[in-house]
């Protein structure tokens, strides 16, 4: 089990950090190495990772893994629930400034779109 923990560890310490916490546990079967996620879509980014990850896993335990499989815990997500992280919005200052400079922009398009954005944006700041 503590091997298991530390190459867990090991996995998400090379992963984006968006990514590792979304890999919640890691068996070693044979030449296999199967990693559980929480979902179908992170699991298809864990996907893209691949060979990192099995470079990552490789090197914690000195071993070349031949395969990685990625298996979905469904509604058997870990007891402690996960925060969900928000948006990373920009401050009223620059969403007011945003509203300012759109009126010297001269296509109109472009110029509808910046003021639904700086709309939207103002309206999840007061959220």
């Amino acid at each position: 089990m503590e091997q298991q923990q530390a190459l867990l560890r090991r996995i998400r310490a090379d992963l984006p950090p968006p990514l590792a916490s979304h890999v919640l546990h890691c068996v070693v079967h044979e030449n296999n190495l199967l990693l559980y996620t929480d979902s179908a879509a992170w699991a298809s980014q864990l996907r893209f990772l691949k060979q990192e990850i099995l470079q990552a896993a490789g090197k914690a335990r000195n071993y070349a893994f031949e395969k990685l499989q990625i298996r979905i815990l469904a509604d058997q997500i870990s007891a402690s629930p996960r925060a969900e992280s928000k948006a990373n919005l920009p401050s009223a200052e620059k969403i007011a400034m945003l509203r300012h400079q759109v009126d010297d922009i001269r296509d109109s398009r472009l110029q509808q779109a910046l003021q639904r954005l700086s709309a939207t944006l103002a309206r999840l700041k007061d959220e």
